[in-house]
């Protein structure tokens, strides 16, 4: 009656949605997970299924899974001898040894031989084995159980299986059997038992497995955690053969007995239609038992564990899996809404719409079965449901509601975890009820979430101080908050809005580290560079020219940007001495000699002008970054982030009097030059242009002759077929050679 009860207070129908289901899931893409989990799934509550913490890696900590077998079967080892022993030397002896350290061991235990390597004897494992009456018992299974090791792991499922290793692990099999059967010790004979069971297992011999497991480990009536290392061999045996319903019934054991198999547990455990669901529940003895196949079913990333939860509660009220589910739960939930909160503006996060609807409607569900453990909780366990309560009052919007429940925790009762989740939740508040940001809450906000060292809330503050910057006008701080020095570069925005922020005196922490972004030493001279550069690019040289002397950097730029080239060669290796300021000052000087009628200083304008586009070499006077992305199979896109100069026109102009008045010179070669340098700067508009997107789309290759910015090309062939320079171009420059 009590779970009908709850069940109708929840009024929640998805229990059945996942009574078809199996465990083990393909690879997820991990997200930017840390900047969406504010509930840390580390409390002292749940330590113990830490890699079963959600996440969308396959674990949440994937080398604590190996650790938890090593510990655990040392632990045991600990056990037997006497606690004498240190874990430390007891792992270095049972896992790092090898053959030939173990056969020097047995020399030295029972043969009283010297031991000349010194790391073996000082290890209080082995001075242990030597004191206990030569115990040959456990020194002759670690050997025996080190040859098995060779055929029975591999480092990775890509290793190849050693040589012969199924008749091996038969026959080894087989000796282990044998060796249970003379072994006195009942820690060393069950210890055999487990070896005969899980070389039978991988042998493939699931027959065998089954049987070795009644045969040996079921007589000895021992609860030792080998006994559940041995019978999760048994279960993957039963399921290898089909018998899915017994196998996770048995794995639901291994599952709640053994920590360093409980993830194994995990992903074996499948149950592939409400029918074996069914009857694996009819084989469990005791409510704790059909919990344990609820916990596993609940861990399945995909699923809403609600119901999951509400199961195990109503058979074990006071079950730690239901502090384990619980955070998954939520960890799960703020994946989804959080990025709404924490992420900056225009930023919608990674769920859909129909995603966040579905949650938002979850959130109640949990809150109401959060509410009803909390009558009974136990008084340890009060806290972390007391917490989990005010976080999802926090999630729906409610930052009162979630105060009332922090108040409510005694905070001199919490783990340093507890303490620590406790000041974030309540800093969360504090952003969340911000109304207007000024300098003191800024400052005590930033000084609080810096000492946290908490990844997702210092996201979610500066998330909330863009909003309020945004709102105030503040657009030079809402703009730093989310990019750097390499997105202004780019996208140029706000620059005068920079500049005068970068100025400012008397600035709090968080401002500090916004102008860090750009420059940790002089913000200003940075943005004062580029935005000369910005001016430089519009051809406003004396206002650049002014900034780039203000700015005082004198960066060189490569090769020289007045020479010309028949080829373009943007990667060539290049030496120069040109800075942008004294470029500046060069076309300056050149603009002087220009209009004397100086034909070499219009070709060397020309050169320049073309040489600081996109296609020369030099392109980093007016721009920062060059992106072949920004060439596409239909020319040049057009978008707000990217400013590559392409326009060629004004190299076009000035070749174009360079050629006009080399002809009027009577030098007819230099004429044929700026001709040629007149056409490729004309060419490269084509691939710049609209003309070009359209063309390319619709006719292919044709839209490379496109008459109307061919017309250079034509005055070539026709004025200057006949020269030396047009014979020198030709051989070196192939698409001179096609049109003609």
């Amino acid at each position: 009656m009590k779970n009908s009860k709850i069940w109708l207070v929840i009024g929640f129908n998805l229990f059945f949605l996942f009574n078809t289901w199996h465990v083990e899931s393909c690879g997820y893409f991990e997200i930017d997970w840390e900047l969406y989990r504010f509930f840390s799934p580390e409390q002292a509550n749940t330590q113990k299924f830490r890699p079963l913490y959600f996440s969308f890696n396959r674990f949440y900590d994937a080398n604590s899974v190996e650790k938890n077998n090593v510990d655990e079967n040392l632990q045991e080892w600990q056990s037997y001898f006497k606690n004498q022993a240190s874990q430390k030397d007891l792992e270095s002896f049972i896992y790092k040894s090898n053959q030939q350290d173990l056969d020097k061991v047995r020399s030295y235990v029972l043969l009283q031989k010297p031991l000349a390597d010194a790391k073996l004897a000082n290890n209080s494992a082995v001075q242990y084995l030597a004191s206990k009456n030569k115990d040959a018992e456990a020194i002759e299974y670690i050997i025996f159980a080190k040859k098995c090791e060779k055929y029975a792991y591999r480092p990775d499922e890509w290793s190849e299986p050693a040589a012969n290793a199924k008749e091996m692990l038969s026959a080894f099999s087989k000796e282990a059997e044998k060796r249970y059967g003379t072994a006195k010790e009942p820690f060393i004979k069950l210890r055999y038992a487990y070896q005969a069971i899980r070389l039978a297992h991988y042998s493939e011999d699931y027959k065998a497995t089954i049987y070795l497991y009644d045969k040996l480990v079921e007589p000895l009536k021992t609860e030792n955690v080998i006994k559940y290392w041995a019978l999760g061999h048994k279960a993957g045996a039963l399921r290898s053969l089909g018998q899915n319903a017994m196998s996770a019934y048995l794995f639901g054991i291994v599952f709640e007995k053994s920590t360093a198999k409980r993830v194994s547990a995990f992903l074996s455990c499948k149950v592939f239609s409400d029918a074996d669901w069914d009857k694996a529940l009819s084989y469990c003895k005791n409510n704790k038992e059909k919990a344990n196949l609820f916990c596993i079913r609940g861990i399945q990333p995909q699923n809403m564990v609600l119901p999951e939860m509400m199961a195990i509660y109503n058979f074990d009220p006071k079950s730690d899996y239901l502090d384990m589910l619980l955070l998954r739960e939520i960890n799960k939930v703020e994946m989804t809404l959080m990025p709404l909160l924490s992420s900056h503006s225009g930023f919608e996060g990674y769920a859909t719409s129909d995603q966040i609807a579905l949650y938002k409607a979850y959130l109640p569900k949990l809150k109401t079965f959060i509410l009803q453990y909390l009558k009974n909780a136990p008084a340890e366990k009060q806290a972390l449901w007391v917490m989990a309560l005010g976080y999802t009052d926090y999630l729906l919007g409610k930052p009162s509601e979630a105060r009332k429940s922090f108040a409510s925790i005694d905070k001199n009762k919490l783990s340093t975890e507890g303490s620590k989740q406790m000041t974030v939740f309540e800093t969360m508040i504090e952003l969340m009820e911000i109304n207007v940001l000024e300098k003191d809450n800024e400052e005590v906000l930033y000084k609080k979430v810096s000492a946290l060292n908490n990844s997702a809330l210092k996201s979610l503050m500066v998330a909330t101080f863009e909003r309020h910057y945004l709102r105030q006008g503040e657009k030079a701080k809402a703009y730093l908050s989310f990019h750097i020095l390499a997105d202004i570069k780019v996208e140029n925005k706000w620059i005068d809005e920079l500049l005068d922020f970068s100025k400012k005196s008397d600035l709090t922490s968080y401002e500090k580290e916004l102008l860090a972004k750009i420059d940790s030493k002089n913000a200003y001279q940075t943005l004062l560079e580029i935005k000369a550069t910005l001016l430089f690019a519009e051809d406003n040289l004396d206002e650049a020219e002014k900034l780039f002397k203000e700015a005082g950097i004198n960066t060189n730029l490569k090769g020289k940007p007045n020479s010309d080239e028949i080829i373009d060669c943007i990667e060539c290796p290049r030496t120069g001495t040109y800075t942008k300021l004294g470029l500046i000052q060069e076309i300056k000087t050149l603009q002087k000699q220009a209009t004397k009628g100086s034909a070499d200083a219009y070709l060397k304008l020309g050169n320049i002008y073309y040489n600081t586009t996109f296609f020369g070499h030099c392109w980093e006077a007016l721009d920062y970054y060059r992106s072949g992305s920004t060439w596409t199979s239909y020319g040049f896109e057009k978008n707000t982030t990217d400013r590559s100069i392409t326009d060629c026109s004004k190299a076009q102009e000035y070749y174009q009097k360079a050629m006009e008045l080399y002809e009027k010179n009577k030098n007819k070669e230099m004429a044929a030059k700026a001709c040629f340098l007149a056409a490729k700067a004309e060419q490269n508009n084509l691939f710049a242009s609209d003309d070009f997107r359209k063309d390319r789309q619709n006719t292919g290759m044709q839209a490379y002759f496109n008459p109307k910015y061919r017309t250079n090309f034509d005055v070539l062939k026709q004025k200057y077929r006949n020269s030396n320079f047009y014979s020198k171009a030709i051989k070196e420059c192939f698409y001179i050679s096609l049109y003609n």
